[in-house]
Parts: structure tokens; sequence; C-alpha cells
């Protein structure tokens, strides 16, 4: 009996040194929690790195470049450009707004350049773009092509209208005193090309035109509509 109580006091005083042995390697060895320390900092520093490498840097023309291609399709003759904001964003792309204008007023509508492609459009007062082929500056270059001659924009065409007085034209009041609109096409006047231009009069409720006005794509000539008449003829200066 003295014996089997000696062997199991043997017992639980070994089973007591291996408990505490195994707390003391444990306390010793936290390579476990490094080593999740370890992959958790450089799964953090791959992530950011591939945010970086996902960000591509656009280079943008400058003002000079955007000024430029403005002028190499209207010209710079009388022309003031004026820079009204240089990062104007809509869709998702960027532009510069300019604005045109001579010693009679601005220019509508406004111009956009794409500050990445360089592309000109219109810029409405509404915040709607178009192409910049309905600006009345611009000269379609298939025109000239087709004419081979040098064929004026809209505005020089109606700055020509502007000249004359308006007794000539049949107006009541000088031109600049009307809402002006071109068509979208050009009409064939006794076999010359021309861009037709309408002269409207605004009152509060409606706008009345009272003008149809023809001048040939090289500038050569001016034509009107004759009510009473009922036939397009030419504009005589008295």
């Amino acid at each position: 009996m003295k014996k089997q109580i000696i062997m199991l006091l043997t017992c639980i005083l070994s089973g007591c040194l291996l408990f505490t042995a195994c707390r003391k390697e444990d306390k010793k060895d936290p390579v476990t929690q490094t080593g999740e320390t370890i992959d958790n900092s450089m799964e953090a520093d791959t992530s950011e790195t591939e945010e970086q490498t996902g960000n591509t840097t656009q280079e943008y023309i400058s003002e000079k470049e955007a000024l430029k291609n403005i002028q190499d399709i209207v010209g710079e003759r009388g022309y003031n450009f004026e820079l009204l904001d240089n990062n104007l964003t809509i869709d998702d792309e960027t532009y510069y707004l300019y604005q045109v204008s001579d010693s009679i007023g601005p220019f509508k509508p406004g111009v956009l350049v794409n500050k990445i492609t360089g592309e000109l459009f219109c810029y409405y007062s509404d915040g709607s773009i178009a192409a910049f082929s309905e600006h009345p500056l611009y000269v379609d270059p298939d025109i000239t092509e087709q004419t081979g001659a040098d064929v004026i924009s809209q505005q020089d065409a109606l700055d020509r209208l502007r000249g004359i007085q308006a007794k000539d034209l049949g107006l009541p009041k000088e031109l600049s005193e009307y809402s002006i609109d071109f068509d979208g096409w050009t009409t064939n006047v006794n076999d010359v090309e021309c861009y037709g231009i309408n002269v409207y009069a605004e009152s509060e409720k409606q706008m009345t035109v009272i003008g149809q006005f023809y001048v040939a794509l090289d500038g050569s000539s001016m034509f009107k509509y004759d009510s009473e008449a009922d036939d397009i003829v030419a504009i005589k200066v008295k």
C-alpha cells in the first residue's frame, strides 16, 4: 500500500513538471504570432504598390498648344482669345474653355479644347457641347476642296453684310440690331455656292424672320430674298 501511494505521488509530480515546462516553451516561442504580423505587413505593402501602379498620369497639352489649335482653324485676324477656364470637366473629359471675340463682341458659342486630344468643340450656355463645325468661325475644308476657292467663314460672310447699310439690305434697322441664324447647308444662287443667313426680329413672344440673305463662299457676291419679286436678287449698294 505504501508503494502504491509513492508511485501515485511520483506520477502527479511528473505531470506537474511536464505541464510547467510546456507553458515555459509557449512563452519563449512566439514564432507563430510574429509570422502572422510579417505576412499582414507584406500584404499591405503589396496592395499599396498595385494601387500606385494602376494610377496612370495623363499628359495634357499646354494652354499655348490649345490656343494654336483654335488659331489654326479660325485664323488670328482681329480676334481676341480669352481663356475662361483651364480645367473644365464634362463627362469625365477635361477641357480648356476659350471665348473668341472681335471689336463687336464675343462669338457664341464658346470653344472647348480637349486637354488630351486637342480636339475642338462648341460649348453652349446651357452646358451642352457639339461639333466645332457648328461654330460661325469654322470653315469646312471639304467645301474649300470642292470649290477650289478660298472659302470665308460664316462670320466673315456676316461681317460683309454688316458693312452694307440697312436701306440697301431692305431692313428697318442696321443688321447688328437683329438676331442671326445660319442655314446648316449651302445654297446655289446663280451658279454660286452661298451661305444662307436668316435675320430675325425678336419680341417678347416670338421671333419673326424679316430678311434672308446669301453670301458667296468666297465672299465675291451677296444676294437677298426680295419678297415683292418672290425671287433672290443681287444686293445693290446705292
